[in-house]
């Protein structure tokens, strides 16, 4: 039995990995900011210990990596605060080189290995900080001297339908729209955030055959009417989609970085494929799956 630092652990993310690990027989040790929050106390629930810290606190960082055998590691991506990632994952990294932990297994985003390759990118049509932010943190974590790493790419989370990310995100999804900027024909590749989980916990159980491996990872492509019907399959509440201008969008407040992310779709798009985590002996999501096991979180299914 190991003991594992879970940062970002009251996140999508970040939980899922640790509810991975736990159901593996791992010990975790959750990194949260406020112990007294709901989903901290969740944490405790299902077997884990709270470190009480942040990436800004290096003392409690350091305190957090006493003992622990590997470290989940994910930030939260850059925004008005233009290092924000690379100062997070800074901290973290040198407290667990300090420590002397030995394998760490990070998450980043799909595309983060080709993006200076990708259509618009010489034109500055996307948002360069957002990549090269990535970026930057995987060659933290490659070059920092860990015995071991993985690097985690995920496409888009089925989990950002669901509440409380479906909140901001598809904010018209409890009235029975999905109003985005993406194409009827763009494939909206997704993976579910216990299959993020599900990596991580094979990753740490088997830290030598996933030793520098960079896993891809998407459960299926699907289209938003047909994600559309799913969900109206699922909640029992008509559900539609529609391709907005995306200034109307950001008008109706949207965030602009989610819209031009929506643009970026119709565009580039993600590369993870089934396929790949499938390489690894995973079992990849599928959506309607997963829109089953989450129905109680769906808006639409709140609005019926």
């Amino acid at each position: 039995m190991m003991t594992i630092l879970v940062t970002g652990a009251t996140g999508t993310q970040g939980m899922a990995v640790a509810q991975a690990l736990l159901a593996d027989g791992q010990m975790v040790r959750a990194l949260v900011r406020d112990i007294d929050a709901p989903a901290a106390r969740l944490l405790i629930e299902a077997g884990a210990t709270l470190a009480q810290g942040s990436f800004e606190q290096p003392a409690s960082l350091r305190a957090a990596m006493e003992g622990i055998d590997a470290l989940f590691s994910v930030q939260l991506a850059p925004d008005r605060q233009h290092d924000r990632e690379r100062d997070q994952a800074r901290a973290l990294v040198d407290a667990a080189i300090r420590a002397g932990v030995r394998h760490v297994v990070h998450s980043s985003v799909s595309n983060s290995g080709d993006f200076r390759a990708m259509s618009g990118w010489s034109e500055g049509r996307w948002e360069r900080n957002y990549w090269e932010s990535k970026a930057d943190v995987e060659d933290m974590v490659r070059t920092a001297g860990f015995p071991v790493h993985t690097v985690l790419r995920p496409a888009f989370m089925m989990d950002n339908f669901a509440m409380p990310k479906a909140g901001w995100m598809f904010p018209d999804l409890a009235g029975g729209k999905i109003l985005t900027a993406v194409s009827p024909e763009t494939p909206i590749v997704l993976v579910a955030a216990e299959d993020i989980g599900q990596t991580a916990a094979a990753a740490i159980r088997q830290p030598m055959r996933f030793a520098g491996a960079v896993i891809e990872l998407a459960g299926e492509l699907l289209t938003l009417p047909s994600i559309a019907a799913i969900l109206t399959a699922i909640s029992g509440a008509t559900v539609a989609a529609l391709t907005c201008n995306a200034d109307s969008l950001i008008a109706r407040g949207q965030h602009h970085g989610w819209v031009q992310t929506q643009q970026w779709m119709n565009v580039v798009n993600y590369p993870a494929r089934p396929a790949m985590m499938m390489h690894w002996g995973l079992a990849p999501t599928r959506f309607a799956d997963w829109a089953a096991r989450h129905a109680y979180a769906l808006p639409c299914a709140r609005q019926r």
